[in-house]
Formats: C-alpha cells, sequence, structure tokens
C-alpha cells in the first residue's frame, strides 16, 4: 500500500522477486532440495537405461563415468583455487583504506 505516497518495499519488488522471497520461506528451501535430488536421481536411472555410443576410451564404458568425472574435477578446482590461488591474489583488509 502506499503511504504518504511512498510504496512499501514489498510493492517494489518485481514479480520474480517476490517468487524468490516466498521461496525462501521456513520449509521451502528443503522442499527445493529434494525435488532436485529426485530430478538428479531420475536422471541417473536413465542414464543406467539409455546405452553408451562407442566409449572412446577405456573407462568412459561404465556408468556413472563422467558425472564422477565432473565431480571429481570441480572438487580438484576449489581445492586449487582454495589453496593455492587465493593466498596469491589476496590483499591485506587494510589494502585501500589509505587511498
Amino acid at each position: 500500500m502506499m503511504m504518504n505516497g511512498k510504496m512499501s518495499p514489498d510493492e517494489k519488488k518485481s514479480l520474480l522477486g517476490q517468487f524468490l522471497d516466498a521461496q525462501l520461506a521456513p520449509g521451502r528451501p528443503r522442499i527445493w532440495r529434494n525435488a532436485f535430488l529426485a530430478l538428479l536421481a531420475a536422471i541417473a536411472v536413465l542414464g543406467i537405461a539409455v546405452p553408451n555410443h562407442h566409449p572412446h576410451f577405456g573407462y568412459d564404458a561404465y556408468h556413472f563415468f563422467w558425472p564422477a568425472f565432473g565431480l571429481g574435477a570441480g572438487l580438484v578446482l576449489i581445492f586449487v583455487v582454495k589453496k593455492i590461488i587465493q593466498p596469491i591474489i589476496k590483499k591485506p583488509e587494510d589494502h585501500y583504506g589509505d587511498l
């Protein structure tokens, strides 16, 4: 509602903003997480039913090789960035304080 000619913060939000705020209500993130996990499980089960097309390497003939490879590569990248690259590019907390 307009009060004194001003709009409330909820009225300023777009429909997408209002939808996303509603999704952060208590209990909602658990619903989304379970829905995505169910979708992931369904895709994994369907992956067993679909045959691999002409594997080029020895290991890619196994089911779930590529998802496991992607997960492993992602974890390695996270480790490399966190332990090796971040200390190199990190600046002191007051780096821009004396400008």
